[in-house]
């Protein structure tokens, strides 16, 4: 195959802001769309409800993989990458005793090409439902502990580093508004330990969508 033949097959299945026509050449295959997501974090069972609160979380980022179903995103849906923006200060106090924890992370997952975060599919009624979690989520980030520190699940006092390797969340049903611009997740518990329980609940907005081809996997 020579090379000037390769190029142009790419050419032909570069995104578009339209569906590919016929006479086109190869016509795009998937939609390729962009959310911006906002979020609330729920955090719950801390020692005394001491630790108790929702935060407001992101700017966030999630782009999702559409069948093509008559010239629209439709059908089969693949999670290509995700990520959000989790900076929050937890403050805590109980029997005389006060913690503040501020939380600066950035929690992600991205696909390679011949894989996917999460698949699933969306219905009639306009929601995506999962077929399994979403794998590969990690978190980075620092917090910076003041007051009781290093006791009651709390981390050190002054800055650290805050790693979760990567980890499955079973993410909630997307539930779609008529145009299908935007959505909403409900809660959906994104980490448990013996300290805490931390729940999610997402809302994205459509900012960008492409017509796309998919690579040859095999």
């Amino acid at each position: 195959m020579r090379p000037s033949f390769v190029m142009g097959i790419l050419l032909a299945c570069v995104v578009t802001s339209r569906p590919a026509l016929a006479d086109d050449g190869p016509r795009c295959t998937h939609w390729e769309v962009e959310y911006e997501l906002t979020g609330t974090l729920r955090i719950s069972n801390t020692m005394m409800g001491a630790g108790d609160g929702s935060h407001i979380v992101g700017p966030g980022k999630l782009v999702l993989r559409y069948d093509d179903v008559g010239g629209q995103p439709g059908g089969n849906v693949t999670v290509v990458s995700y990520e959000m923006a989790t900076r929050f200060t937890v403050d805590a106090h109980f029997l005389g005793i006060g913690t503040t924890v501020a939380n600066d992370c950035l929690t992600k997952s991205t696909a390679n090409l011949c894989s996917a975060v999460a698949k699933g599919f969306i219905g009639d009624d306009r929601t995506i439902r999962w077929q399994a979690p979403w794998v590969g989520i990690r978190t980075d980030g620092t917090l910076t502990c003041s007051g009781t520190c290093g006791r009651f699940g709390a981390p050190p006092r002054g800055k650290s580093e805050m790693h979760m390797a990567p980890h499955n969340v079973a993410f909630g049903p997307f539930s779609f508004t008529a145009s299908r611009m935007a959505f909403y997740m409900n809660y959906a518990v994104v980490d448990k330990t013996s300290n805490d329980t931390a729940s999610l609940s997402l809302s994205g907005r459509e900012t960008r969508r492409s017509c796309v081809c998919l690579p040859v996997c095999g």
